[in-house]
């Protein structure tokens, strides 16, 4: 006589099922995956406002221009933008952009880091003395962030880095309304010589100004 325990067991056999353990994962594919899932702060985070605000406007009041507000209709067309993974400078806002590449592309960046990095690009000494010599293309990115006139902004990251592209660069784009660097308004509307500062102790005085370097990772920014 065949024992009850002994029939379920040929049953569970004869039907293809087993009760072995599942395979497991293959790390190297759960790494891929979590990195083609990875995600940009969206421009509706409150911290990545925040980023954005605090250093746009430390650097306009530095060259005597009005804050900044956020815009969120401005914010979601900079996501466009940056989500089309190339730069296109169309529409009716003025805009700077800015992309980076890591090696390995799979690096997870720290985009607090990288948004304020891309603000330290746009007003670098090489674009200010560009203005400043006459070269109004190869200064647009300091004078649009400057441009006294610009009253509200909206930025993004590219949702994902963007995999179709050889470098999988992750692109970053501000849009500024209403739109700077329109002739004949440059003088009055951009400042290349920083505010001083007031100190309780020293009265007036010019702070000394240091420019961020290139990025050794930054694959470019703006055209």
């Amino acid at each position: 006589m065949v024992a009850l325990n002994s029939l379920v067991f040929i049953a569970v056999t004869l039907l293809g099922l087993t009760t072995a353990a599942p395979p497991a994962p293959d790390p190297d594919r759960v790494l891929d995956v979590r990195q083609t899932l990875l995600t940009s702060p969206p421009p509706t985070d409150a911290a990545f406002i925040n980023t954005c605000l605090t250093k746009v406007n430390a650097i306009r009041a530095k060259y005597a221009a009005p804050a900044l507000v956020w815009k969120a209709a401005i914010a979601q067309v900079a996501l466009t933008k940056s989500n089309s993974c190339k730069v296109y400078h169309t529409g009716i806002y003025g805009e700077n952009a800015y992309w980076m590449w890591f090696t390995p592309a799979t690096t997870v960046p720290n985009f607090t880091t990288y948004t304020n990095k891309a603000f330290d690009a746009w007003v670098s000494a090489a674009e200010i003395t560009a203005y400043k010599n006459g070269g109004l293309l190869s200064g647009r990115h300091f004078t649009q962030t400057v441009w006294k006139a610009s009253k509200r902004i909206g930025c993004a990251w590219s949702t994902h880095r963007c995999m179709q592209n050889t470098n999988q660069e992750w692109f970053f784009t501000c849009n500024f309304d209403p739109r700077g660097n329109v002739k004949p308004y440059y003088a009055s509307n951009v400042t290349t010589t920083p505010v001083a500062r007031r100190h309780e102790d020293s009265g007036l005085v010019r702070e000394e100004t240091e420019y961020a370097s290139e990025d050794p990772f930054v694959g470019g920014w703006g055209v």
